[in-house]
């Protein structure tokens, strides 16, 4: 029986200081501060991108910001494969790429598939990766969803797949959210439909906080509501009003503010009737944030926002200090230094408000599209625009003195380079990266030297009295037998953390079987099937609940016999209402109807590490039932390690894939399939030497299993995990039944 231990938190939160980074490390999207703001001194504000101040430059480039951590340069990109070609297509990949940030010698990297989103290839790479000053460790949150913590020498040290295990929705065009430390915590945020209370629609924007080291979910954080569409605002963290806050844009077109340590809602504050992608900034009591879409209150597009985030609860009156309206700044994220906010708006425009009454002081072109963000040191304003335009700008209340401009050309095609990151600064050194390039500017004759980071505010001292209790692990998958340490984690009104506490664990519906021994929950151990529930606990008059599903060995079947109304099996992530119990030739078989939102959609069945539960690695096996409709049929398949073995009814085929923009391993024959004939689908994933040989079936149901597989291909780039999975593609009404995943022997 395998023992889960959990980090004691409570210790590590307690021995962080208020500071967020040293000067010397760029850890952070926007910096140590979360605002773009940088204290060193003595940088070049000039530069030539074959001559003066270039110390290094890479071939790799990308859509994201570096970050710079001990000596080492971080980015998060795709590889350099060719979608387009037929041949080169098979190795396109994400990747994380470290460099000595002194030479730009490339010191690792780590190359793994994109898989299961529709987002396309020059979007990969879209989120930036955090650094942890603490321990040296860097973080990825990759467009499919892997959130990965490595070593500094890239080691990974855990993962867990956001998709597969909490319901992460793929977003269109690759919006994916940048991660922040926080003290002990590593938090990301992503539109999510997961299980049990998480499982209903509307999906909402979720925050999750993991422990950094361990990789445990601590808790979650839903502030908002529905979402109108995507979006990639990344948190800050700030102390207002001697309160610890996080503070982000939302899908749901507001702006919210929430306790760093506990995720309870503080504030909101409405703006859009579409989601915010600028990440905000604050500045003592101020939060300013600015968007590019519609106003929930008037026609213009557009506005720049000032907030009062001492306020408390819906502040949207309360908590408006100024705004200007009709600047369509959607992408870029403010900066506010000296009293000036710094907006970059959509047209490439830059404009400068006074910062305390909103008066605009001038405005300065930097081209036509601007989207990556400002960073201010040494007096200047480092500034990008995605025509290939690098700008050095000395700006004052009055004007902006240009010092450099500098514009690319592309390396690899024609017109110009494409920029859509912001700077990182570190040690006397600039990295810009761009869609072909890296490059790293400097004088090395300078000695870098920087002005201290100032410290967050103080907070409120900490209470006696207990407010809020987090029970830890939050959620958790585990075989069925495994006996899971929970800890009870006590604050204060004001997030304070107080106590680490005990309390009687309570098994709630879905593990009463569950065994309670003091502050550990045995799993059940006798269970036929995969089984979902809560543990809850209370001290005093707060209350706290975790979640976790239970796996026992395999196989698992599924024949949906006696299940009512809308029920799914309680374990299955991102299936309810997709899938709805329904009588068919007098049985009960799970219907998928076509319905609002994207028509694609995957199950998932299990966790997305089936390592324990299948060493040797499994099958997915499931019958299939197609009704046609306004002469359409829907898409039905089964998924094995992110492949997907799909039979494609209005196009009568039969096709393997796992990343469906590009195919970039996909295999496609004909196999006519008729409405109203039960198939069967299995799919059989064989993995050696980093290669797997992906193999489908598929027959009618009421004929013997052919001893052939009906389609085979091989991948070079092996998944070598993933849950099994269900895919849909809902243009017409379709069935399941007789679901059965089993291990291969």
């Amino acid at each position: 029986m395998r023992r889960i231990n959990m980090v004691l938190v409570s210790s590590i939160m307690l021995l962080f200081t208020t500071s967020l980074a040293s000067a010397g490390d760029w850890a952070h999207w926007r910096g140590p501060e979360h605002n773009g703001i940088s204290r060193e001194t003595n940088l070049v504000d000039e530069w030539s991108l074959d001559g003066k101040n270039v110390l290094w430059k890479s071939d790799i480039g990308g859509r994201s910001a570096p970050i710079v951590l001990n000596g080492r340069v971080y980015l998060n990109c795709r590889t350099h494969h060719d979608v387009t070609d037929p041949k080169d297509k098979i190795n396109a990949q994400e990747q994380v790429v470290c460099w000595d940030a002194k030479t730009g010698k490339v010191i690792w990297k780590d190359v793994f598939n994109v898989f299961q989103t529709d987002i396309p290839s020059p979007r990969v790479g879209w989120a930036s990766m955090v650094g942890d000053p603490e321990t040296g460790n860097v973080y990825v949150h990759s467009v499919s969803g892997l959130f990965r913590c490595y070593s500094s020498d890239g080691k990974v040290l855990w993962e867990t797949s956001l998709s597969e295990d909490y319901g992460k929705i793929s977003g269109y065009g690759g919006r994916t959210q940048t991660p922040i430390i926080d003290e002990n915590r590593v938090i990301v945020s992503f539109l999510q439909l997961n299980w049990g209370k998480t499982a209903a629609p509307p999906p909402k924007q979720t925050y999750y906080a993991f422990d950094k080291k361990s990789g445990k979910l601590l808790w979650t954080a839903a502030p908002g509501g529905a979402p109108f569409d995507t979006n990639y605002s990344a948190p800050i963290v700030t102390v207002i009003d001697g309160v610890r806050q996080l503070i982000a844009g939302n899908a749901d077109g507001g702006c919210y503010g929430m306790n760093a340590r506990t995720g309870e809602k503080l504030w909101g504050f409405s703006m859009s009737k579409r989601g915010l992608n600028c990440s905000p900034v604050a500045d003592g009591n101020l939060v300013y944030i600015t968007h590019g879409e519609d106003n929930i209150d008037n026609v213009e597009f557009g506005r720049v926002q000032c907030i009062d985030a001492s306020k408390r609860g819906d502040i949207t009156e309360t908590g408006n200090v100024w705004r200007v309206d009709g600047i369509k700044a959607g992408y870029a994220s403010v900066l506010v230094k000296d009293g000036i906010l710094y907006v970059v708006a959509d047209t490439g425009q830059m404009y400068a408000f006074d910062s305390k009454n909103g008066k605009q002081l001038w405005t300065h072109n930097l081209g036509t599209v601007g989207k990556g963000s400002p960073v201010w040191a040494d007096g200047k304003l480092y500034v990008m625009e995605v025509n290939g335009n690098i700008f050095i700008l000395k700006p004052s209340r009055e004007k902006c003195e240009e010092l450099s401009h500098v514009q690319l050309l592309a390396r690899v095609d024609k017109g110009m380079d494409e920029i859509y990151a912001s700077p990182a600064i570190a040690n006397g050194r600039i990295y810009f990266v761009t869609r072909d390039r890296t490059i790293c500017i400097g004088d090395e004759s300078l000695k870098p030297s920087s002005d201290p980071v100032p410290p967050l505010k103080e907070e409120k001292p900490v209470q006696d009295k207990i407010a809020t209790i987090q029970l830890v692990p939050y959620e958790i998958a585990v075989p069925q037998g495994d006996k899971i340490d929970y800890q009870i984690l006590a604050y204060d009104a004001n997030g304070r953390f107080i106590k680490e506490v005990e309390g009687k664990l309570i098994p709630g519906p879905g593990m009463e079987q569950a065994k309670v021994d003091g502050m550990s929950v045995t799993t059940p151990s006798d269970l036929k099937s995969p089984a979902a529930g809560t543990i809850s606990v209370q001290v005093g008059d707060a209350t706290a609940e975790a979640r976790l599903r239970v796996f026992p060995p395999l196989p698992w079947k599924y024949d949906f016999e006696g299940m009512k109304g809308k029920q799914v099996p309680g374990s299955w992530v991102n299936a309810f209402l997709k899938l709805q119990p329904n009588e068919l030739d007098g049985t009960t078989a799970m219907k998928a109807s076509p319905g609002k939102g994207r028509p694609s959609a995957s199950v998932w069945l299990g966790p997305s590490d089936m390592s324990k539960l299948a060493p040797n690695g499994y099958t997915v096996q499931a019958d299939v039932f197609m009704k046609e409709q306004k002469r359409k049929l829907a898409s039905v398949g089964v998924t094995v390690n992110r492949y997907d073995l799909i039979l494609k009814g209005n196009s009568s085929k039969l096709a393997i894939q796992s990343w469906a923009p590009h195919q970039r391993m996909a295999k496609e024959i004909r196999f006519r399939s008729d409405p109203d004939i039960w198939y069967t689908m299995k799919l059989k994933v064989e993995v050696k030497d980093g290669q797997a040989t992906v193999k489908g079936k598929v027959w009618p149901r009421e004929k013997p299993e052919p001893e052939e597989w009906t389609i085979e291909t091989v991948d070079p780039h092996a998944n070598e995990k993933g849950s099994p999975g269900l895919y849909l593609y809902r243009l017409a009404d379709v069935y399941f039944d007789n679901v059965i995943v089993s291990e291969d022997k």
